[in-house]
């Protein structure tokens, strides 16, 4: 057992080498501070909601089995995106307009078993740059995609 020191919170024992987000304690600080990192991005304002998106229970092991992970990925991301821009876009019953959108690819589950899912950040509404308007929306039905 090796100890683990935690932001002023103590010790906890862990069975392996505390190095942040992998521990169950530092995890939480560490996904506190990557938030706080990656809500410079985000703009002040306007309204965010976490949307996960997940695989068909028949593509798991397909993922798992592909030669190029990497490019299979990036294209579920990619794909991820462009649904959702495809949603919003529908919406506002207008092409001129452009989503905000944070992805992160998640390949386990919390019981680290194989699992590849979505993580959405996705900006409450679409920007149009005609006009140099932002518009919120107050409902968007996910049920579409």
């Amino acid at each position: 057992m090796l100890q683990c020191f935690c932001y002023g919170k103590g010790q906890h024992k862990v069975n392996f080498i505390c190095k942040g987000k992998a521990c169950p304690q530092c995890g939480q600080c560490y996904a506190r501070e990557n938030m706080v990192k990656r809500g410079v991005h985000l703009f002040l304002g306007v309204n965010y909601r976490q949307v996960v998106l997940t695989l068909p229970e028949q593509l798991p092991i397909s993922f798992h089995n592909h030669s190029n992970q990497k490019r299979l990925y990036s294209g579920f991301m990619v794909l991820a995106e462009a649904c959702l821009s495809e949603l919003i876009k529908a919406h506002f019953k207008t092409d001129a307009c452009e989503i905000a959108v944070i992805v992160f690819i998640h390949i386990h589950s919390r019981n680290s078993s194989y699992n590849p899912h979505l993580h959405v950040i996705l900006a409450e509404g679409a920007f149009f740059p005609l006009n140099l308007d932002w518009k919120g929306l107050q409902h968007l039905s996910l049920s579409q995609l």
